[in-house]
């Protein structure tokens, strides 16, 4: 289930980027994810709090997914 490990990258991107704008909460990502990636939406919600799990900038953050045509996965938006 390579979900769990792409999430632990976004979310180590998402802090790294939150840190370097003084972000205090992140409230939503927005990924979209291409249907040809691989990846399983059921799977990316169901581990995003693992993932997040024991980052208060993350804290009550909603993922939020938008399937596109043949891409990969890109992070589109962070909500603060």
């Amino acid at each position: 289930m390579h979900e769990l490990g792409v999430l632990t990258h976004i979310v180590k991107t998402v802090t790294r980027t939150a840190q370097a704008h003084n972000i205090r909460q992140v409230k939503h990502i927005t990924l979209e994810v291409g249907e040809t990636s691989g990846y399983v939406p059921y799977y990316l919600h169901k581990l995003f709090p693992v993932a997040a799990d024991q980052l208060p900038l993350l804290e009550g953050a909603e993922l939020r997914l938008e399937t596109v045509p043949g891409r990969g996965l890109v992070i589109r938006d962070i909500g603060y």
